[in-house]
């Protein structure tokens, strides 16, 4: 089963999402700021992170940095409401931004399409 992180500070949006993903066979692991995200995404393998903009602790782009830093290649979808942040989150090392409010089959889509390029990881855990 492929794996997804979500990292979103709003508990609806953090819900919805996983239940989309879910009802399609994806497992979805939920952080609610970007701190936790980092620790998750360091102690598991994910087939893609999706992270929004806005969020206590450490941004969406303040996570993809060091996602990328760390020399992971992982998709990397970042959400925001602020458009003007665009390019800001691309120069993270987002591989898309969604903007909010999400509509459409669109974004779910798009989602998916990142998923079955995907390798399912060996293992649920990174090895030390």
């Amino acid at each position: 089963m492929k794996r997804v992180l979500y990292a979103e500070d709003e508990y609806t949006n953090r819900k919805l999402i996983e239940m989309l993903l879910e009802q399609r066979g994806v497992r979805c692991d939920l952080a609610e700021n970007g701190v936790a995200a980092f620790e998750m995404f360091k102690k598991n393998d994910y087939a893609l992170v999706l992270l929004d903009h806005y969020m206590p602790g450490l941004s969406g782009g303040e996570v993809a940095r060091k996602i990328r830093a760390g020399g992971s290649s992982v998709p990397l979808i970042a959400i925001t409401s602020d458009d003007s942040q665009v390019p800001a989150l691309e120069e993270a090392g987002f591989n898309r931004v969604f903007l909010k409010p999400m509509r459409g089959p669109e974004y779910m889509d798009t989602i998916m399409s990142y998923l079955e390029d995907a390798q399912v990881p060996a293992s649920d855990g990174r090895a030390s």
